[in-house]
């Protein structure tokens, strides 16, 4: 029985044989610290696929919502909306800061926050507002969200780790918020092996942007001209991609759309065999209405059973995971939790979210044995 596995990182032969080619090159040209030519190039395709106009590629998404943090300077009473149900490092990030959390629940059907529960938490120590965009997915009052920002003076920060490739209406994701923060990890559509990146939209933070990638220094003004020598200015970090990784990467983007395209075969296939006997036992987060990534596949089971499911469906050799542990639940971000704050749905639906398996190595037939073990599971419970 072959194992179907959750995720295979996407991989061809002419994405090795660019780090080939990059390590291949005169010693003297070779650039593997980076920024190098692969950089370059990346950099020129975004701008031009979804007027990326100032990115920072960096060794991860943590590293660009850390970047976020530290470009706004915030202070200890500030605070920082976001959902709790989410990654560590949406928290962590501007946890580092020195600032304080205050989470949001969810919606049931899109697993986001409303806007009115973000409304909600709101305050005048209000600094961010972290818009996590789960399973790629937008919600669908991101211009409002963006407007209610800017008319509060909030600074907005979109978490689009997995949402690389989706839009809001006819704007791609990352365009909305003063900051965009992406992941190439080897878990998403196209990956780095790891890597990230922050896109800076907001154009007064475009120079202090430069000096926070570059470890706090001003060498881009060296670099450009400006200056004779260069020194320590901002409180920075090395967060580059190197250009290693990002030989891998740049390859990937003349592929995006055939891996879009067949990701949303696969993902149409489960949303197709599950209309077929779908009953009351788990709800599909099927909610998009822009242009999509397909980035996952998540059911939230109705009856408290997930561990019983997940090793059922083990027993096929079919890996299933959960979801986030939600972070006011955790060691660390129960220390944020404001007294008699309560996150009813972030906790009910936490424990009953499953992610099925879908990359871009899993086959149709695969998919259809997986439906297939899980129609058998809620014959017999």
């Amino acid at each position: 029985m072959n194992k179907i596995l959750f995720n295979i990182p996407i991989h061809k032969k002419k994405y090795s044989d660019n780090v080939k080619k990059l390590l291949n090159q005169n010693v003297i040209d070779l650039k593997l610290h980076g920024p190098g030519k692969n950089i370059i190039k990346i950099k020129k395709k975004l701008k031009k696929l979804y007027q990326f106009n100032h990115i920072h590629l960096t060794n991860s998404c943590t590293s660009a919502l850390e970047m976020s943090a530290l470009l706004i300077d915030l202070k200890p009473n500030d605070e920082v909306i976001l959902p709790s149900y989410t990654y560590i490092t949406t928290g962590s990030s501007f946890a580092r800061a020195g600032c304080k959390l205050r989470y949001c629940d969810i919606q049931r059907h899109n697993l986001m926050p409303s806007f009115d529960q973000i409304k909600s938490c709101v305050n005048k120590k209000t600094k961010v507002i972290v818009i996590v965009h789960y399973q790629g997915f937008s919600v669908d009052y991101l211009d409002k969200l963006q407007n209610f920002c800017k008319k509060n003076k909030i600074f907005l920060v979109e978490d689009a780790a997995q949402a690389f490739g989706s839009y809001f209406k006819k704007t791609p994701l990352g365009k909305f918020g003063d900051f965009g923060c992406f992941s190439f990890h080897n878990t998403k559509n196209i990956h780095a092996g790891i890597g990230g990146m922050i896109v800076v939209n907001n154009k007064k933070f475009i120079e202090k942007s430069n000096f926070v990638f570059d470890k706090g220094n001003d060498r881009s003004l060296v670099v450009a001209n400006k200056k004779k020598y260069y020194s320590w200015v901002e409180i920075g970090s090395s967060f580059l991609l190197p250009e290693l990784n990002a030989s891998y990467l740049f390859p990937q983007f003349g592929d995006l759309k055939n891996i879009i395209k067949y990701r949303s075969k696969l993902y149409k296939r489960y949303i197709n065999n599950f209309k077929e006997w779908l009953g009351d036992e788990f709800t599909i987060c099927d909610y998009f209405f822009s242009k999509y990534n397909f980035h996952a596949l998540v059911i939230v089971l109705k009856k408290n059973q997930r561990v019983n499911f997940l090793n059922y469906l083990k027993k096929y050799n079919i890996n299933a995971f959960i979801g986030y542990v939600p972070l006011h639940t955790s060691k660390i971000g129960k220390k944020f939790l404001f007294k008699k704050q309560q996150l009813k749905i972030t906790e009910e639906v936490s424990k009953k979210l499953v992610r099925l398996p879908l990359h871009n190595s899993l086959k149709i037939k695969d998919v259809d044995f997986v439906t297939k073990k899980i129609k058998n599971f809620f014959e017999i419970n």
